[in-house]
């Protein structure tokens, strides 16, 4: 009965990770074209940061684990460098090219974490998660971006894409480790601390015009830094609580969230193959959940 319980809680942090990820997703490329990547970020991670004190105070004595919080906080200033590549991707591309390519870094957290964390996946699961991801990437292709695209030009975002992909994958792959050694909330705290410096830095020694720090909390910038805390939060909690492949590949498929929450607010119509991708991924969802 405890295994169960403990099992539908994990699916629910990672459900809400997938929440959280794919609302951010979706309210994140009007701010990057508005302020610039490093900007947002460093706006959006000073945000993030106040949000995540308030949750990792009781966990403050364990800061006196030097060794664990310089390496958690030289996590989240590497961590800056993926989200930079895919926030300055979709400001200068369309999010139909980079976001399918960023969609699969689920799956070098999923390999890494069975190759050296040995972590147990049934093969019904394995192919759950090649189903939830290739659904992830089909629902954001759009081949006419593609097509018209020059594929390894910078100005296709495509690169940056890749960047992301990778970075994300080994990022999440590492954050299992901060999360063991200081909880999922401290762990958290500390990584945006970290892209927060990184992102202080970057704006420090770039030519950007300053954006005054109180946009931090005007509305567009706060709503999304609530919705990545919750993306975050779920994931650490997540990894603690079950088996890490599984939760990396129900936080990772945000497509499905992108595309629904797209098709109400902005009135953009499903095609016929975003709806069956929509489905299979809701399928294979299920199947990783429940079996």
């Amino acid at each position: 009965m405890l295994k169960l319980m403990l099992i539908a809680l994990a699916i629910l942090f990672g459900w809400l990770s997938m929440l959280g990820y794919g609302l951010a997703n979706v309210f994140s490329q009007p701010l990057a074209k508005k302020y610039g990547p490093a900007q947002v970020l460093f706006l959006r991670s000073f945000a993030i940061l106040v949000i995540l004190a308030v949750g990792a105070a009781p966990s403050f004595q364990e800061l006196s684990h030097y060794k664990e919080v310089l390496l958690t906080l030289g996590l989240g200033a590497l961590g800056y460098l993926p989200v930079l590549a895919f926030t300055h991707g979709i400001r200068i591309s369309r999010l139909g090219i980079v976001a399918p390519i960023a969609g699969t870094s689920p799956l070098i957290t999923v390999v890494l974490s069975s190759l050296v964390l040995n972590t147990q996946i049934h093969l019904l699961q394995w192919l759950a998660i090649l189903v939830v991801i290739g659904a992830n990437v089909a629902m954001s292709v759009d081949l006419k971006n593609w097509r018209n695209s020059s594929l390894m030009r910078l100005s296709s975002g495509i690169p940056f894409a890749f960047m992301a992909t990778l970075g994300w994958g080994f990022f999440f792959f590492f954050l299992i480790y901060a999360t063991r050694w200081l909880g999922p909330w401290l762990s958290a705290f500390l990584v945006e601390a970290g892209v927060t410096l990184a992102a202080g830095l970057h704006l420090l020694f770039s030519s950007q015009a300053k954006v005054p720090l109180k946009q931090a909390v005007s509305r567009p910038v706060l709503l999304n830094s609530v919705l990545i805390c919750i993306g975050t939060v779920a994931y650490t909690v997540g990894v603690r609580r079950f088996n890490v492949s599984v939760v990396a590949a129900l936080s990772n498929s945000t497509a499905i969230v992108s595309a629904v929450v797209a098709s109400y607010k902005f009135h953009e119509h499903l095609t016929r193959t975003e709806k069956i991708a929509g489905a299979t991924m809701v399928a294979g969802i299920a199947v990783i959940s429940f079996f």
